[in-house]
């Protein structure tokens, strides 16, 4: 059975955030696969060809998937049965409320309220989200022993920029889309 290890974080709300003080739990990694390295997995699972051009594989993957991205395309990684391992998408993010309008006037025209064409194209903040196939995220559940590791501000975390954790309940990750699930 695979050890994943966590920490547990502490939360104290400023006057910005929402939420009062809590804990949360954050998985942490020991170390990151590069392309090299992931290679030499994937040729010792299935000698399919080379490290090398394995790698050269990966990183020409990794160079279409981003075109794809930009171009408004969901990239969906199969495995050999056909199930969603991981999609990878566009996503974005980007707001206007009447508390915004009313705190700056001059920037919204004098309006009192917020309307949709307040939400331009600057306004909003793009990146690259992923989820994983719900048939993946349960065979990994499933085949872990969790570790509780003391906090080391050195040790990577497993989401490398957390966010804000808005608790409720446990959906297997969050940020970036990590704890989303696809069926």
């Amino acid at each position: 059975m695979a050890k994943v290890k966590y920490r547990i974080r502490e939360f104290n709300p400023t006057q910005n955030q929402s939420g009062g003080h809590s804990f949360y739990a954050e998985a942490v990694v020991d170390n990151i696969i590069t392309n090299k390295e992931l290679a030499k997995k994937v040729h010792d699972v299935g000698s399919i060809s080379s490290p090398a051009e394995i790698k050269a594989i990966l990183e020409v993957l990794a160079t279409v998937i981003q075109t794809e991205a930009a171009e408004n395309n969901r990239i969906q990684l199969e495995s050999g049965d056909g199930g969603a391992l991981v999609s990878i998408y566009p996503s974005c993010t980007g707001s206007v409320s009447d508390k915004d309008v009313l705190a700056n006037p001059e920037q919204y025209g004098g309006a009192s309220v917020a309307t949709a064409d307040m939400l331009t194209a600057d306004k909003i903040k793009w990146s690259l989200s992923a989820s994983v196939g719900r048939k993946f995220s349960q065979q990994f559940a499933l085949n872990k022993q969790a570790q509780r590791v003391d906090y080391n501000p050195n040790q990577e975390t497993a989401d490398p920029e957390p966010e804000t954790p808005s608790g409720g309940g446990d959906n297997g990750g969050g940020g970036n889309g990590g704890g989303e699930l696809e069926g």
